[in-house]
């Protein structure tokens, strides 16, 4: 009977497996060997462990066989992978490419998405729909005589008609003194002169009425916006009288009963 004791002063299995993998110094590995020669139970494990180590490195993982091949045919059961690819693999990118822009546009085709915003509304349809025979105008809507915002356009398109026309007015008055050639020629300057001033003149008092009443705008806004802040300024001027009053009044409470209680104790 084999003596199966080991008297391996280390730590034996990590021994055992640095040996196997070669993973060990060569001092150690001396040291090893010269234990192997006196031990048959290490040189038995050491040696199942390789048997192990070689079954292992020779192991391949089985072939998937497919749920599909044991219900196909002996011919195709023998095709390479290579063969089993899908049909649609095969098609060219470009191909690919042309058949998903025809799927989109049949389907746009089909579906004939239709939405209209109009006064009835807005009007979703979808699916084939016959087109009309002649095209119907939509109907026009009338201007909205009641329309609040209307009398301001046009007020606005008149005020700035009369300003246009002015300015050719002068326009025209200055060209037609230019040109007059039956004048002389300081005739022709100091009327020019005149009326230059007197359009400039009129420029200047339009101006000084529109910045009177910008002024008195920003007056009227300014006095309001005073107004807002001393009402503002009276009622927190009120709330503290209150609050002052209320402390006063406590204070004069909280003084007599000191008295009162002074009194009794005397």
């Amino acid at each position: 009977m084999r003596d199966t004791h080991c008297d391996y002063s280390g730590d034996r299995d990590e021994a055992l497996v640095a040996y196997l993998y070669d993973d060990i110094d060569p001092a150690a590995r001396a040291l090893f060997d010269a234990h192997l020669t006196t031990c048959a139970a290490c040189r038995d494990e050491l040696s199942g462990l390789a048997g192990v180590r070689a079954r292992l490195g020779r192991w391949l993982p089985p072939e998937r066989q497919p749920a599909a091949a044991s219900r196909s045919s002996p011919a195709t059961s023998h095709q390479s992978p290579a063969t089993r690819r899908t049909w649609w693999r095969e098609i060219p990118a470009w191909a690919q490419a042309a058949a998903a822009l025809l799927f989109l546009g049949v389907a746009a085709g089909i579906a004939n998405f239709d939405a209209r915003y109009d006064s009835s509304g807005l009007s979703v349809r979808t699916g084939w729909s016959k087109r009309a025979e002649s095209a119907v105008p939509a109907p026009v809507r009338g201007p909205e005589t009641n329309a609040p915002w209307r009398s301001d356009i046009a007020a606005l398109e008149q005020r700035l008609r009369a300003e246009i026309g002015r300015s050719n007015n002068a326009g025209t008055t200055l060209a037609s003194v230019a040109t007059r050639p039956d004048r002389p020629a300081a005739a022709l300057d100091a009327e020019t002169l005149g009326r230059v001033r007197s359009l400039i003149g009129d420029s200047e008092r339009r101006q000084q009425r529109e910045l009177a009443l910008r002024v008195a705008e920003i007056m009227r806004d300014v006095n309001a916006q005073r107004q807002a802040d001393l009402v503002k300024i009276d009622r927190s001027l009120g709330l503290m009288q209150n609050n002052a009053g209320m402390e006063v009044l406590k204070q004069r409470e909280l003084l007599n009963y000191v008295l009162r209680t002074s009194q009794r104790q005397r």
